[in-house]
């Protein structure tokens, strides 16, 4: 009801009241004089019933047919009597007057002693019964008519009463009582709409005056006469109505004033627009000139740091003094330092410029950031810091996006970490944020955690900005340009990402940001690594977060892993396993910067690799030298962090014996042929001396025929003269620049295929590359360059050399292992001793000297018996085999090598009974000539015999 209007209200209020007490007044007087009509008819019924009753007891006891006919007769006269029965005490039906022939009663409706109703559809039966009066009795005649003391009727009577006069007399009151309700029900509904348009009529005129106000006619006054409320409100109206007549009056002359004051304000604007047009223009030009100055400068450095750089490798190369390898190598650290710095802040000229170009095309994340960490590795190792990588099993690895910027936002953060943590650890982790499995997107969380120094919360609300840093203070700790976090938000933000950090002053820092991309719609199968499934290995690791990460690498490929706690353990561990016939298929051992020279894991590692047999992994820091000791006790040996298929092809060789390996290291490299044998001829044009010499220096030093031009003209003279296959060309000369020279040189006769010139320049702005391609240039190399790069240049427009494919990137060296024979595999089970310098001083006389002598032809004759019995047995000559056997089991009775002898016997036992394990037992004799060369190489056995201590070493 709150949304009626008010005749909807007035409406309601006035008729619903009298609408209900009309119908509630016509219903009980209706119901009313209907009942009592039905009451008159029962009870005129009932009063003629009696009245004829008494009359026709003496006809009835009579049978006076006569008597009751004259009764009958006279009563039908009366109003509503329809017919008369007189039935006599048998209930036979004696007289019946009135129209039809109507049934007699049924007998139960003349049992009763009183009277009684029978209602029909259109009448209704009055029954009553007749009795004797006690008077007529008395001179009647003298027999028993009480029967059983009771006085019992002497018939009955039946008056027919008609409902004809009565339905009328019904109809009537109910129309008369619909008429009366229809004209209460009108008479209210005129008073109702009288009421409401009283109330309506001036509400009406008040809205139209409120909408003629609002339309702006002003002038508008209401009068509605409709009493003392309204005319309060017709005053309040109108007094509004003149009240705004005068403020619109004020406000068009406010408005003539103010139109007058923008007129001259639009005419100062135009003159400042005129000013800002001009200025808009010269900031244009600035910027113009900022980005060629830019452009320039960029040549202009790295055209000096390009011979800096380039002539400090290649004095690195030359045998020289350590102290003066150590100045070349800080010169070339401090070019790469200044370089960086030069590429921020192209970088950011970039961004601020609208600039930069992302790439979209498929990547493996994981790769991306094993080659951060192992580019990094080297810095964090130098502060002794443990530097890991935490991917996590959800992560996928093929998604879309730009690699190089993704890798370079790594890079910026893990470099942070590094430089602003000088203990502890620094901890990349990636984890899956978010899944869209339907549309194939996925948001990653890359976050890198340090134990540093921390940052305040004045200097985490400005780090992001550019050209600022944590430590802005004169002292400059830790140097920078301050650009690198302020690129990379930009760049996490192109890329559809968030950026953010939380730190504590003195508790570290994590750096982290989102990176939302689509799966890569094509696949590559990853290879399965389930060939190492069920080994046991153990791992004694100092580093705990690098622990974690090799663990759970090693659990996901199904190694079941054990973790030793100290060296002592770990030995302990191994021999308890091996007495157990369960020995561990590798021990793997990882140490940091200041464990490289212990003496402590020196004798760890002879023993697992000698005395145990059992196959050792060594995981250390980055090396600067390959001099330490303990990398050559190893059976392997991989620099941390540890990459994936680094590791995974490490414990495939050391636990199985397969190099999987082999077919990329340097030895299988150099034996395959060359994709073009023959030599391509290259033609060098730069105008500065010292570019021009590197370029000529690094493509001599690899053998590649090379020209060397100082201008355009020089280089066109050349070109005519002699046929090259590739030109690399500088693009900024003095006279004819690169571009010019290109032109021409594509115009020159001779050569029937397209000459392959590919641009030199220091140029990094954006959109360079693709202005270069339309120019004529094949190619794009910014200086400044190295050998690998050129030599992948040259590779891909000639196919010479194909070791430097640009495109399939440089192969990381993980290991350096000796590739002439196998590893073999660890020793499951306790196994006799390997040597025993007491025994063999015992089968010598007691005489040492003699020992030593014996033990040592033993060993002489090991190299040729190994390759002799692995012939004999793979031409199938078993009579060599046998004599060559005998003689090996009979040099090991003379000398105290417990293991061989037994072999040696087993093997020659064998051979001569032709017995089916034959060549088990080979491979085990074998098995131990190889353990005791290795013990022959590896430990000083001399010195153990000159001092006549006998000692018996276990495996």
């Amino acid at each position: 009801m709150r949304r009626w209007g008010i005749r909807k209200k007035v409406l309601v209020v006035t008729l619903v009241p009298t609408l209900l007490t009309t119908l509630m007044l016509g219903l009980f007087f209706s119901l009313s004089w209907v009942k009592n009509i039905e009451q008159l008819l029962q009870d005129r019924g009932d009063s003629l019933s009696r009245q004829l009753g008494a009359g026709a007891e003496y006809g009835l006891f009579t049978a006076n047919r006569s008597l009751l006919n004259s009764l009958s007769n006279a009563l039908l006269e009366e109003q509503d009597v329809r017919s008369i029965t007189f039935y006599d005490a048998t209930q036979t039906r004696v007289l019946h007057t009135g129209p039809g022939h109507r049934q007699p009663l049924n007998k139960d409706a003349l049992n009763h002693t009183r009277a009684s109703r029978l209602t029909n559809t259109d009448s209704t039966v009055f029954v009553t019964p007749v009795y004797l009066q006690d008077l007529m009795i008395d001179t009647l005649l003298e027999f028993d008519i009480r029967p059983n003391g009771q006085t019992a009727p002497i018939g009955w009577v039946a008056v027919e009463m008609s409902h004809i006069r009565t339905e009328k007399e019904t109809y009537k009151a109910l129309l008369i009582s619909l008429l009366l309700v229809l004209a209460g029900v009108i008479f209210s509904l005129l008073i109702a709409v009288r009421l409401s348009r009283a109330f309506t009529h001036p509400v009406f005129q008040l809205n139209e005056a409120v909408a003629r106000l609002k339309e702006g006619k002003l002038e508008t006054r209401v009068y509605t006469e409709a009493g003392p409320e309204f005319e309060q409100l017709e005053s309040g109206l109108n007094a509004m109505a003149e009240e705004l007549s005068k403020a619109q009056a004020e406000m068009q002359q406010n408005i003539d004033q103010a139109t007058e004051d923008l007129r001259e304000t639009l005419e100062t604007i135009e003159i400042q627009n005129i000013e800002l047009d001009f200025a808009r223009k010269e900031a244009l030009e600035a910027s113009r000139i900022k980005s060629e100055f830019l452009a320039n400068m960029s040549h202009e450095i790295r055209t000096p740091l390009n011979g800096i750089i380039g002539f400090t490798e290649l004095l690195l190369k030359t045998p020289m003094p350590r102290p003066q390898k150590d100045h070349l190598s800080t010169i070339r650290k401090s070019s790469e330092i200044l370089l960086t710095i030069i590429n921020d802040i192209l970088d950011f000229s970039k961004i601020e410029a609208g600039k930069l170009m992302l790439d979209r095309v498929p990547f493996k994340l994981r790769d991306i950031i094993e080659e951060v960490m192992v580019m990094l590795a080297p810095a964090a190792h130098s502060k002794n810091l443990d530097l890991v990588p935490l991917v996590y099993n959800d992560v996928p690895d093929n998604v879309m996006g730009d690699p190089l910027r993704v890798k370079q936002v790594i890079t910026n953060l893990v470099n942070n970490a590094i430089k602003f943590t000088q203990t502890g650890e620094v901890v990349l982790r990636a984890s899956l944020d978010d899944e869209d499995t339907e549309n194939h997107r996925v948001t990653l969380r890359l976050s890198i955690s340090d134990s540093g120094v921390g940052l305040s919360r004045a200097q985490q609300q400005s780090l992001f900005n550019a050209f600022s840093q944590a430590d802005a203070s004169t002292a400059r700790q830790y140097g920078g340009t301050g650009l690198g976090l302020a690129i990379s938000k930009r760049l996490v933000e192109e890329m559809g990402g968030t950026i953010g950090l939380e730190s504590e002053l003195g508790k570290g820092s994590t750096f982290w940001f989102t990176l939302t991309s689509d799966l890569s719609a094509s696949k590559e199968a990853a290879p399965p690594r389930d060939a190492l499934a069920g080994e046991k290995v153990i791992y004694l690791e100092h580093q705990k977060t690098s622990g974690l990460a090799v663990e759970h690498l090693m659990r996901d490929w199904g190694l079941d892993v054990d973790r030793a706690n100290s060296p002592a353990e770990l030995r302990e561990r191994v021999e308890e396993a091996q007495k157990s016939q369960s020995g561990y298929a590798l021990a793997i051992v990882g140490i940091n910067r200041h464990l490289l020279h212990s003496s402590q894991y020196c004798s760890l590692l002879r023993d697992l690799e000698v005395e145990r047999d059992c196959r050792t992994l060594l995981l250390t820091p980055t090396l600067e030298s390959h001099d330490d000791p303990l990398s050559g006790l190893a059976s392997g040996h991989i620099s941390k962090p540890v990459c994936r298929d680094a590791l995974y092809e490490e414990l495939l060789y050391l636990i199985h014996g397969i190099n999987k390996g082999l077919a990329n290291s340097p030895s299988a490299e150099a034996a395959r042929p060359p994709v073009n044998s023959g030599v391509p001829r290259v033609l060098a044009v730069d105008d500065n001396e010292a570019n021009l010499k590197l370029v000529l220096t690094l493509l001599r030093d690899n053998q590649i025929q090379a020209e060397g031009a100082a201008s355009g003209f020089e280089a066109l003279s050349k070109a005519r003269q002699q046929h090259f296959d590739l030109v690399f060309m500088d693009l900024q000369m003095p006279g004819m620049d690169g571009v010019e020279t290109t032109e021409r040189l594509r115009t020159l006769d001779g050569y029937s295929e397209r000459l392959p010139i590919i641009a030199l320049t220091a140029h990094a702005l954006a959109d360079e590359q693709d202005r270069l391609v339309q120019q004529g240039f094949d190619g794009y190399m910014a200086k400044p360059i190295s050998s690998q790069q050129l030599m992948g240049i040259i590779h891909e427009y000639t196919g010479y050399g194909e070791q430097f494919s640009a495109r399939s990137g440089p192969h990381p060296v993980t290991a350096v292992r000796d590739t002439r024979r196998g590893i073999r595999p660890s020793t499951r089970q306790k196994q006799r001793d390997c040597v025993s310098i007491e025994e063999s001083i015992h089968l010598a006389a007691g005489k040492a000297d003699l020992a030593e002598e014996l033990f040592s032809m033993l060993l002489e004759q090991l190299h040729g018996d190994l390759t002799r019995i692995r012939d004999y047995w793979d031409n199938g000559d078993m009579d060599g085999l046998l004599e060559c056997v005998h003689k090996l089991h009979g040099a090991a009775r003379y000398c105290g090598v417990p293991e061989l002898r037994e072999m040696a016997n087993l093997f020659e036992t064998a051979l001569k009974q032709e017995s089916a394990d034959r060549e088990t037992l080979k491979e085990q004799m074998l098995a131990a000539m190889e353990r005791l060369d290795n013990w022959g190489e590896q430990t000083d056995w001399q010195a153990m015999f000159r001092s006549h201590q006998p000692q018996a070493f276990v495996d």
